[in-house]
């Protein structure tokens, strides 16, 4: 994805050397957001903005559990071009998954779904 492409909808890499966003993009954007910053630098599409010297772990890269603890802000207006670098932590993808479902639950969205996994037994909801 270039640099001069509209910013809504972009997407990224998730592993060590892939790119799919241009370095100029992410320097570009106002509000960076990842998972973990230690983890971006490395992978997804921080990695090669920051190889670069476009960003810096100075940078103000907002790790997404600042935001959603409410110690920093996100997105404050729809004219800022914001880019999210999930390139994915266990912890944080089984508590989204987890809050998913239950709001899908309290508002009776989806569609509950008996798994058979051999020894394993679960119900799961799917929308």
């Amino acid at each position: 994805m270039a640099s001069s492409w509209p910013a809504y909808y972009r997407h990224g890499s998730r592993l060590a050397g892939k790119q799919e966003l241009e370095a100029q993009a992410v320097a570009k954007a106002d509000i960076l957001v990842c998972d973990r910053k230690a983890q971006s630098f490395k992978m997804g599409e921080f990695q090669h903005a920051f190889k670069a010297g476009l960003i810096a772990e100075a940078s103000a890269v907002i790790e997404l559990g600042e935001i959603t603890a409410g110690r920093k802000p996100g997105r404050q207006n729809d004219d800022q071009i914001t880019i999210c670098d999930l390139s994915g932590t266990g912890v944080q993808d089984t508590a989204i998954a987890h809050l998913a479902v239950e709001l899908a639950a309290r508002r009776s969205l989806g569609t509950e779904i008996d798994l058979d996994m051999g020894h394993y037994q679960k119900t799961a909801l799917i929308g």
